[in-house]
């Protein structure tokens, strides 16, 4: 008997029985193991920074750049990346990420936040720089096994590299400003390009395969996709491409006499390829009623974006609301509710999702509160870092509720839940 048997009680096992992988070995095939619970410890830091803030002020320096760099590019980026690594690799039959590679995403992210926080040009260049470096990473990981892949991936992939094209050049804009040889008037165009169009690049490739599978109760199979027909590429990149010019010409409003008009024009290109996606794509309104609280919740999500998205076409005045109804609503709902599915399902333990409803019910009650407290922050502006406050700590509470849920979940695949 193995001092191993004694220590993990698998002397009752058939000494035949192959060795379960590592739990490091697991997490290369399936990196959201890492990934996903940096990600959320991200979310929790750069949405909590908002209440020590309010509480002493004169202790802490504004937030608001820190915030925004956490949020996007280390709290969404983990649980995208995360995902990705996680799925793409079995969608093209190729090898998984090395330890190297594997080991290179957390130290990023650890640099990358680390550098967030420090309110000083070099500090930001170093920010651009380690997130360039996490994407190329990615990058590499994936070109280096495309020439071996079984098959190709759906059409509405088209959409990936069009968000990772624009995550690139506004992170090379935002690291020539923090550099000083790019002029500080592009620094708007950077900003929609990192933390709005690629988001939204992503969901619109990923959701439009996966989307109607899920809201369809079809399994989801990603060895399958690469046997489906191919479809035309037309539409994706003819959508995707309008998106991108939507952000451009939302940056460059400020130069134009009637500005406002063309803020509302680019938010209408905006809320149009939306209306394609979630009626077209996803025929949203089509769907049965009654879908798992994950499902319903990802509903609402992509109809608050909608919102979100409609909104500055009547109210620009209070753009960095709606925006923020976007990113709260939909950016942090979405990501929280399909990543509980991917945990669920490489655990075991799909029954959760169907079993704690009223749990699904209280974070995203709590994440629609955050939404509301952090839009009225812009409304009445008397009590503007209250209200921060009151939606920081509302956030945090949903975060809870979906990390009591979830996070258990990680370290388990099937084999380990039934032990």
């Amino acid at each position: 008997m193995s001092l191993e048997s004694l220590l993990y009680g698998n002397f009752m096992k058939n000494s035949n029985e192959p060795a379960r992988p590592s739990f490091w070995n697991e997490a290369q095939g399936e990196p959201y193991r890492i990934l996903f619970p940096l990600g959320f410890a991200l979310a929790c830091i750069g949405v909590g920074v908002w209440i020590p803030y309010t509480l002493w002020p004169t202790a802490f320096p504004y937030p608001g750049q820190g915030h925004a760099v956490i949020q996007i590019q280390g709290f969404l980026l983990c649980f995208i990346l995360g995902f990705l690594a996680t799925m793409l690799p079995k969608v093209l039959g190729v090898r998984p990420l090395g330890q190297i590679q594997l080991l290179l995403f957390p130290m990023g992210f650890a640099a990358l936040s680390a550098c967030a926080w420090v309110n000083a040009p070099h500090a930001r260049l170093a920010v651009q720089i380690v997130h360039l470096l996490l994407i190329g990473n990615f990058l590499a990981f994936i070109l280096r096994r495309w020439p071996d892949r079984k098959g190709s991936p759906p059409a509405n992939f088209a959409f990936i590299p069009l968000a990772f094209a624009s995550d690139a050049i506004g992170t090379g804009i935002r690291a020539g400003i923090a550099a000083g040889l790019t002029d500080a008037g592009l620094l708007r165009l950077s900003s929609l390009l990192q933390f709005q169009a690629f988001p939204l690049l992503l969901i619109l490739g990923i959701g439009g395969f996966l989307l109607p599978k899920l809201f369809g109760n079809a399994v989801v199979d990603p060895q399958a996709l690469r046997n489906q027909p191919r479809s035309p590429l037309m539409a994706p990149l003819a959508m995707g491409t309008i998106l991108l010019l939507g952000f451009v010409l939302e940056a460059t409003s400020i130069h134009f006499r009637s500005g406002s008009l063309v803020l509302r024009l680019s938010y209408s290109i905006r809320a149009g390829v939306w209306a394609w996606f979630t009626l077209i794509q996803l025929r949203l309104f089509r769907l049965q009623r009654k879908q798992p609280p994950y499902l319903a919740a990802v509903r609402i999500s992509l109809l608050a974006m909608s919102a979100g998205m409609a909104l500055p076409v009547f109210f620009p005045a209070y753009l960095l609301a709606w925006e923020h109804l976007v990113f709260i609503t939909g950016f942090l709902w979405i990501t929280l509710s399909i990543a509980g599915r991917v945990v669920s399902a490489h655990a075991g333990r799909m029954e959760i999702l169907d079993r704690h409803r009223k749990a699904f019910l209280g974070y995203g009650i709590l994440i629609v509160m955050a939404a509301a407290g952090r839009i009225t922050a812009d409304i009445w502006t008397r009590g503007h870092w209250l209200h921060l406050a009151c939606a920081s700590g509302l956030a945090l509470a949903a975060m809870a509720i979906w990390g009591r849920l979830f996070l258990p979940l990680i370290p388990l695949s099937p084999g380990r839940a039934r032990e």
